[in-house]
């Protein structure tokens, strides 16, 4: 924590302390337990006096923003390379290749015939091929890993520091007190603390640090930086060519590897200091001895669950003192009338009346100021309830309203929604029974087919529907022959009973 909160908890121990007062029974308790325990006691800490000078950081922040635009530039020569191709895998003849085809006719091996283009047999191809190794670029690698190693040295030292801080307090203690034994025990191990420059500023040096660090590392992480990564490293010292000489960027690159490579010291300093207590001092001790006392009264608090019956009986007694203080001031004020009235009242005791009303006409002010307080926080409750009930009656009218013409919309669709299902319905049972008769005309088709194969073919058919799946087939086959047979042969006696027995003609 920082120096702040740390002052105003000390302030709170003191007021904590002279509040407790030195009542017999605190006092035997507190003294029992400073002396209880003392072999259990123990203090270790481990802090630093860290300071980070901030040149350095600010410096290569600056640097950061130079060394991504110089990146971003992407310099690169083109290199043309040229391989002799067999003519069938070439597919783009350049300038080049046709000047390097008149100097080498060997790659002529036969002569068109009149009217026919000349075809060589082979052909120089060249492929130009961008590369990113070029002087600049190896610099600015260079000088993106000296910032690299030159921040991981001194984030790591920083680190180690602000990780390796702590403190730890331990101690047992076990008394007999009124009414039984009281055991308490102390374990504590803090690392949020132990650097003695400002905690804050301390962060934020560091997430400085830590901020650019990570921003040198993205840089390197970028596809350029990578492909050159592969190209020798280069030597110091650095030519300053036009580019390193002349480009904003570039020129800010160079600027920071001479700050770098000529900076001395580490930019920081670290100085460890151990401390360590066995037993406490005596005014430790006694905080100890509170801090188990105000533990019972945890204890009692919460294990108990009386924390109203605390704050009612607090209450009561903050009452009863200005109750009495007024009183008492009441009291003063009445002998110094009855004084006055026989002159033997001194401007001195004039000064205390006059001190004295004043002070009796503040506390019945403050207390009308604080009843008029809690009657605005009650006005300004009310009028926010009566707000709210409009906007709840608004909303139940809205839906009130909203919910009849849902109801409204319900029953209309539910309307429609029944005709198109008696819709879908009838149109299932029709298609239902078109599927049933096209299967039926399938089945007799197919009875018809093998029925025709055994008529003409025989036993050459080989067809075998000995098998339990086609024997079924063939059943429902044979059965929707029949019924085709029978509704056909009933067509059929009609016919004849008209043409031979009645002589009527179709």
């Amino acid at each position: 924590m920082s120096h702040n909160v740390m002052d105003q908890y000390h302030r709170a121990a003191k007021r904590f302390h002279e509040a407790l007062g030195e009542s017999k029974e605190i006092r035997h308790l507190r003294d029992a337990l400073m002396r209880a325990g003392t072999e259990s006691e123990k203090l270790a800490g481990v802090y630093f006096d860290v300071t980070i000078e901030e040149d350095w950081i600010a410096r290569i922040e600056r640097a950061i923003p130079h060394l991504e635009a110089a990146i971003r530039e992407d310099r690169q020569f083109i290199k043309s390379e040229g391989n002799i191709t067999s003519i069938e895998r070439v597919r783009k003849v350049s300038r080049s290749s046709v000047e390097h085809l008149a100097r080498h006719s060997e790659m002529i091996t036969h002569v068109p015939d009149e009217g026919e283009d000349l075809v060589p047999d082979k052909l120089q191809v060249y492929e130009n091929e961008s590369k990113y190794d070029v002087y600049e670029n190896r610099v600015l690698y260079m000088v993106l890993c000296c910032t690299r190693d030159f921040l991981d040295y001194r984030f790591v030292k920083i680190s180690q520091a602000w990780n390796e801080k702590a403190m730890a307090t331990s101690c047992d203690k076990t008394i007999r007190a009124t009414g039984g034994k009281l055991t308490f025990e102390l374990r504590l191990t803090d690392k949020t603390g132990g650097m003695t420059e400002d905690e804050d500023a301390l962060a934020k040096k560091i997430a400085r640090i830590e901020s650019a660090t990570g921003e040198i590392a993205t840089l390197l992480a970028m596809p350029l930086m990578k492909e050159v990564a592969h190209s020798p490293m280069v030597t110091p010292p650095i030519t300053r060519t036009n580019v390193l000489r002349m480009d904003q960027h570039f020129k800010e690159v160079v600027d920071l590897y001479d700050f770098l490579s000529t900076y001395t010291g580490d930019g920081f300093t670290i100085t460890r200091h151990e401390n360590t207590r066995t037993p406490f001092p005596e005014e430790m001790k006694g905080e100890i001895a509170e801090l188990a006392l105000f533990a019972m009264y945890l204890n009692y608090k919460y294990g108990r669950d009386c924390a109203e019956e605390l704050e009612a009986r607090y209450l009561a007694e903050e009452e009863e003192k200005r109750e009495a203080e007024r009183r008492a001031r009441e009291e003063r004020l009445a002998d110094i009338r009855a004084r006055m009235s026989g002159s033997e009242v001194t401007v001195e005791e004039c000064m205390n009346l006059l001190s004295a009303e004043t002070a009796m006409y503040e506390e019945n002010l403050q207390k009308l100021r604080d009843e008029l307080a809690v009657a605005a926080e009650w006005k300004k409750s009310a009028e926010t309830a009566a707000v709210r009930e409009d906007l709840l009656r608004n909303t139940i009218d809205e839906v009130r309203k909203t919910s009849g013409e849902m109801s409204r919309r319900a029953s209309i669709m539910a309307a429609e929604s029944r005709v198109e299902l008696a819709k879908l319905q009838s149109q299932v049972e029709e298609l239902s029974r078109n599927l049933a008769s096209e299967q039926d005309l399938r089945r007799a088709l197919n009875a018809r087919v093998i029925a025709m194969t055994e008529q003409y073919i025989g036993r050459k058919a080989d067809a075998d529907y000995s098998e339990r799946e086609a024997f079924l087939e063939l059943e429902k086959d044979r059965a929707a022959f029949e019924r085709v047979y029978g509704r056909n042969w009933k067509k059929a006696k009609r016919k004849i009973r008209k043409k031979y027995l009645w002589g009527k003609e179709e």
